[in-house]
């Protein structure tokens, strides 16, 4: 397998599919303001708005997850940086079958219980959370589990009432449930839940009217929470705010408010009276944008957003400068110059699909095929000798690139994150 390789200033140039005639658009950049005591972060990028690499993006790691019969990974909806360990689930289509644990060179260590219906078997992971570096709290079909570092089922239980776990996360000995509404609910109902040290029920919190109720049920993103050392955040789709939340006293507050400009999201775009059907018809109709992800970068903050039509955004927030940068593709100006990457779609794998915080770095799981496709699109735009001077002066990235394969584990990108 590839090693670990560090590249200073570089996103992988490889990463992004060059593109004849990109837009020469400059990256939005905005600045935030305070509104009622809430931070306001402006997200009002149009479609082709670019957002070079040289903005955020200091120097970049490559990882290769190994890849053996024990450990073939289809996509990554969900990744974990611990102080040695990434964590991450295996997932084919919508199915999430596999919990794995790599080293922090990418190297396999091991699977985290097996799926099956008896035993310790799990039927599947919906989410997880890790204590520390050595319990996993898993999010089963109407079940939480504990596992130990070497994947002993430590406790099972089974959740009362039915309640479906859209995600978890866990903060000094209190775990918190996103079960992400009920879509035959015609009044106010509970968004979140709190379990105690022994996974019981503790309380149900953060009511939401009905109308936010029912449609988060049907439009939830399962990336609606994120941490840091002292703060569990929080939103739900079609909801403008990000909420903070005290782990212990389960009291919140809006933290930011994402203004989406003429795009900003009300509750009079849907029917009272709809259903998936008749929202999805009148979200499509509508200019509107919502968020898809969060994630805490201690003194960063990241949220990725889509629009009716289905195109995506990711946007970057410095808590010390109150500058924004907001973009639908990215430029790679540094290193294999004029490629470009675009986020228009959120299946399953796509390229911007589920992020991480590594100690304040940003994790960015990547499918090989996207590597290789530019690696080799800005090879053969380059003449012989211009290519054979590359090679000698950046080997080993040339290595990586020739040793990978389309269809090896994916490749996570280490971005240490410049300020700016």
């Amino acid at each position: 397998m590839v090693k670990n390789i560090f590249l200073n200033i570089l996103f992988c140039g490889c990463l992004f599919t060059a593109c004849s005639g990109g837009s020469s658009n400059a990256s939005s950049s905005n600045m935030s303001y305070s509104e009622d005591g809430v931070t306001v972060i402006p997200m009002n990028a149009q479609q082709g708005d670019v957002l070079n690499l040289s903005d955020f993006a200091e120097s970049i790691e490559l990882i290769p997850l190994e890849t053996t019969d024990d450990c073939l990974i289809g996509w990554i909806p969900e990744i974990i940086a611990t102080e040695n360990y990434y964590y991450m689930i295996s997932a084919v289509g919508y199915d999430f079958q596999k919990l794995y644990v790599y080293d922090k060179q990418g190297k396999f260590v091991r699977q985290i219980s097996s799926r099956g219906q008896g035993g310790n078997e799990f039927l599947e992971v919906r989410d997880f959370d890790v204590i520390g570096d050595s319990i996993i709290k898993m999010g089963d079909v109407f079940v939480i589990r504990t596992f130990n570092f070497e994947g002993k089922e430590l406790s099972a239980k089974l959740l009362p009432g039915g309640i479906d776990v859209r995600e978890i996360t866990s903060m000094k000995g209190k775990t918190i449930l996103f079960i992400g509404g009920n879509p035959s609910s015609r009044t106010a109902e509970k968004l979140l839940f709190q379990l105690d040290e022994k996974d019981s029920v503790r309380a149900e919190f953060f009511e939401v009217p009905s109308m936010a109720n029912r449609v988060s049920a049907y439009f939830v993103d399962a990336a609606a929470m994120t941490k840091d050392d002292e703060t569990v955040y929080f939103h739900f789709p079609y909801d403008n705010f990000i909420y903070q939340i005290d782990a212990k006293t389960l009291e919140y507050s809006h933290r930011y408010k994402i203004d989406y400009g003429s795009k900003t999201f009300t509750w009079d775009m849907f029917d009272e009276n709809g259903n998936e059907k008749i929202w999805s018809a009148q979200r499509k109709k509508e200019k509107n944008a919502s968020m898809t992800q969060i994630l805490s970068l201690n003194d960063y903050f990241l949220f990725t957003s889509r629009d009716n039509e289905n195109k995506y955004y990711l946007s970057l927030y410095s808590n010390q400068t109150g500058k924004v940068l907001t973009g639908n593709q990215i430029k790679d100006n540094m290193y294999f110059k004029g490629n470009m990457i675009v986020f228009n779609s959120g299946k399953p794998g796509a390229v911007l699909g589920r992020l991480c915080n590594d100690g304040g770095d940003l994790i960015w799981p990547v499918q090989p095929k996207v590597l290789l496709d530019g690696y080799e699109a800005y090879r053969d735009v380059l003449s012989k000798e211009r290519w054979e001077l590359f090679r000698k002066k950046f080997p080993r990235l040339v290595e990586v690139c020739e040793q990978l394969k389309d269809d090896d584990n994916p490749v996570l990108l280490k971005i240490k994150l410049k300020e700016f």
